[in-house]
């Protein structure tokens, strides 16, 4: 389990495409692709067409250049 250092939260996120292994996101003017397995607790996001909020892992996050 990863603690609050470790995970970053996006908000007012929206889903523009659902793959099995992917969501593909706009979080500000970016377009990440996600792994959907990397998603922590506490995303409200499932859905194309859905908004809200996006946990991630710091690393993931870095990874993504989106910290």
């Amino acid at each position: 389990m990863t603690d609050g250092t470790t995970r970053v939260e996006f908000t007012d996120v929206e889903v523009l495409d659902v793959g099995a292994l992917l969501l593909t996101c706009r979080i500000s003017d970016q377009i990440v692709f996600v792994p959907r397995m990397r998603v922590l607790p506490g995303t409200t996001i499932r859905r194309s067409g859905d908004r809200g909020t996006l946990v991630l892992s710091r690393v993931l996050a870095r990874e993504l250049g989106l910290v």
